[in-house]
């Protein structure tokens, strides 16, 4: 009786949810835009207001552009002041939205009402499927891998992540065991979680912990459940986001926190090889000549990552060495694009043909997405920007 009273509260909340999605509706922000017919994927974002989080979810043509952005609720608050440890209406991480590996689903998390959202992706949009406490504070990050879902809490005196099974109709169930602190939660801020390639482990970036910063590894059991984490040293200071080839070549974005004040070309890429055993082996480090590097994005082919760095409103490019995980800019100094803002979160269309950064214009005031070409040498160009939105925007996930 009592696990079939527990399925009628979780049914009954989801039909709450899916009401509650009805009554706010989705709120067209332009009228025009390419035809069905001119579509070829979509790019979205998370506004991070609050009383109500939105995700704003942009067509993208085949050339590349984007047009018709929809808003959809989330279900949930986002957090747009406060942050630490600048205080700045973005949460300060990497991964606020994901993408599931078949792309059918779209998870966001809300970091003012300690949630996370569940969309199911359609032909016509965003649906929302169910929206889930995430025992935990001021969620930051979320990573997917096949029917599992984990979520990283970052609160300055309890970081900890929580994972989730995925139903077919994108419902979250909480996985027991899962919910698990990070090696020094207190103090350390942790940016981002991320999954491995093949879904093995759960890897964490805590900036402010140890001598440069942690990175935390947590094995996957086969009931999806995380094992207690293990750390290991950063190779350069406040380690933020993170991004994995498909052999499980790890690239890191050193931000070099307090060094962005003033801004100093000191933030860096770091790679690493995680073995399957849950080894973390350094193999390089190379300056990104940037302020404040934070995210990363790789391409499909594992040739490219692209960072992004604020403080100095720029994109980084490395050719990644598949053997020997040696980064190699793209030219003399890595930096490929200057941005007309604080260049932010970033995602790569499906095909790698496109990368999307997210651009604040100072402080915060708005937001856009500039919209690149991946050239197969490394380098981007330019060709376009999306209509603007509120400057609290975090996130940043493509199809």
């Amino acid at each position: 009786m009592g696990r079939s009273f527990g399925r009628m509260l979780r049914h009954r909340r989801r039909l709450v949810v899916v009401a509650a999605a009805a009554v706010l509706g989705v709120l067209w922000l332009a009228p025009s835009g390419p035809a069905a017919s001119d579509t070829e994927g979509a790019v979205y974002v998370q506004t991070n207001t609050a009383p109500v989080n939105y995700v704003i979810a942009f067509d993208r043509a085949h050339d590349g552009t984007l047009s018709n952005p929809v808003r959809y609720a989330t279900g949930g608050a986002g957090n747009p002041a406060g942050n630490p440890p600048l205080g700045i209406p973005h949460t300060d991480s990497s991964g606020s939205l994901t993408l599931s590996d078949n792309g059918q689903f779209l998870f966001a998390v809300n970091a003012g009402s300690n949630t996370v959202s569940s969309f199911r992706v359609g032909p016509h949009g965003l649906e929302l499927a169910d929206v889930e406490p995430t025992l935990g504070t001021r969620p930051v990050s979320v990573t997917s891998h096949d029917h599992l879902v984990y979520v990283l809490n970052s609160m300055p005196n309890d970081a900890s992540i929580t994972g989730y099974r995925v139903a077919s109709d994108g419902g979250l169930t909480a996985i027991p065991g899962s919910h698990q602190p990070t090696t020094q939660p207190v103090g350390s801020i942790p940016a981002q979680v991320q999954f491995d390639a093949g879904g093995n482990f759960v890897v964490v970036t805590e900036r402010f912990a140890g001598a440069h910063g942690v990175i935390d590894t947590y094995a996957i059991g086969k009931d999806g459940a995380a094992a207690a984490p293990v750390g290991h040293p950063s190779s350069d200071d406040t380690p933020y986001a993170i991004a994995f080839t498909n052999d499980d070549t790890m690239i890191i974005a050193n931000e070099h926190f307090p060094a962005v004040f003033p801004p100093a070309p000191l933030s860096s890429a770091s790679s690493y090889r995680l073995s399957k055993d849950g080894t973390v082996t350094a193999e390089d480090t190379e300056l990104a000549h940037a302020g404040g590097a934070c995210w990363t994005v790789i391409t499909n082919d594992g040739k490219f990552v692209f960072v992004t760095s604020p403080f100095t409103a720029n994109i980084s490019s490395f050719g990644i060495d598949g053997k020997t995980g040696k980064l190699n800019p793209v030219n003399g100094t890595s930096v490929v694009a200057s941005t007309p803002g604080a260049a932010l979160d970033e995602s790569l269309s499906g095909n790698s043909k496109y990368l999307y950064v997210l651009v604040s214009a100072g402080p915060f005031a708005s937001d856009t997405i500039e919209e690149y070409t991946v050239n197969l040498d490394g380098t981007i160009t330019h060709i376009g920007s999306s209509s603007s939105f509120e400057g609290s925007a975090i996130g940043s996930a493509a199809s």
